[in-house]
């Protein structure tokens, strides 16, 4: 449900886009709890060498979006395009930071399925 905020002379003021769910990735590769390992690139020098699957985005939808629906948050109103192509969240535990990668950046790592619980903002 999106949140508004009356100021006065008629001026609603858009608080958050409420809250949804990521709709589901038929296409994907890789599901929820999957370990992956990340490709050796230039690019993803800063990435983990395995991580987590916490979900996978559809072409199009936004990451922002996702992230929030994955922490049950409201939707933020200041969002990125989604990319063309079947994007990730990848998380591990211990690491606070979630890592967004695309479909073509990951490869199996052979390793079972991790079975995932629920995700919250860490605080400081």
């Amino acid at each position: 449900m999106v949140e508004f905020v009356e100021l006065g002379n008629n001026t609603l003021f858009v608080v958050n886009a409420g809250k949804g769910e990521t709709p589901p990735c038929a296409q994907a590769m890789f599901k929820r709890g999957d370990v992956v390992k990340i490709r050796n690139k230039k690019s993803l020098a800063h990435f983990p060498r395995e991580a987590v699957v916490a979900v996978a985005i559809p072409p199009g939808f936004s990451p922002d979006y996702a992230l929030a629906d994955l922490l049950g948050e409201p939707r933020p109103l200041m969002i990125r395009e989604g990319k063309r192509c079947v994007t990730y969240i990848l998380v591990n535990e211990g690491d606070q930071t979630p890592y967004m990668a695309k479909e073509s950046d990951l490869l199996p790592s052979g390793k079972p399925a991790i079975d995932i619980g629920t995700f919250s903002r860490a605080t400081a």
